[in-house]
C-alpha cells in the first residue's frame, strides 16, 4: 500500500514538473510582437513587403537558411546547412554570431529564454505564408 502510494506520489510530481516547465517555456505571441518590434528595422514578416537591411521572415519556419529570395547573404548564412525551426531560431536568436560565425546579423542576440520564446511563437503566427 505504502509503495503504490508513493509511486502515485511520484507520478504526480512528474507530471506537475512537466506542466511547470512546459507552461514556462510556452511563447506568448503577444510579448513576442512587442519584442519583435526591435526587429522590424531590418526585417519584414511578408514576402510583398520591400526588403530592408535583413530578409523577409515570410515562410521562415523549415526553409534552409540563406534562401529567401532576393536578399544576398552572406557566404557563412548560404553554406549552413540550417533550416529553420523553433530550435534553430531559438539558438540563432540567443548568440548569432556564435550559431553561425561570420554571417551579416548586427543584431547582439537575445539572452532571455522567455523573450525568445516569445519570439518565436510570434513568428510562427505571423509569417506563415
Amino acid at each position: 500500500m505504502l509503495k503504490s502510494l508513493l509511486n502515485a506520489t511520484v507520478a504526480t510530481l512528474i507530471v506537475a514538473t512537466a506542466l511547470t516547465t512546459g507552461a514556462q517555456a510556452a511563447g506568448d505571441p503577444a510579448k513576442g510582437k512587442m519584442i519583435f518590434n526591435r526587429c522590424k528595422a531590418c526585417h519584414t514578416l511578408t514576402a510583398a513587403e520591400r526588403l530592408k537591411m535583413g530578409p523577409s521572415l515570410a515562410g521562415v519556419f523549415g526553409r534552409k537558411a540563406g534562401t529567401s529570395e532576393g536578399y544576398k547573404y552572406s557566404p557563412a548564412m548560404v553554406e549552413s546547412e540550417v533550416v529553420w525551426s523553433a530550435e534553430t531560431l531559438d539558438q540563432y536568436l540567443a548568440d548569432p554570431k556564435g550559431f553561425i560565425p561570420k554571417n551579416k546579423m548586427i543584431f547582439p542576440g537575445l539572452k532571455k529564454d522567455q523573450d525568445r520564446a516569445d519570439v518565436i511563437a510570434y513568428l510562427e503566427q505571423a509569417t506563415k505564408e
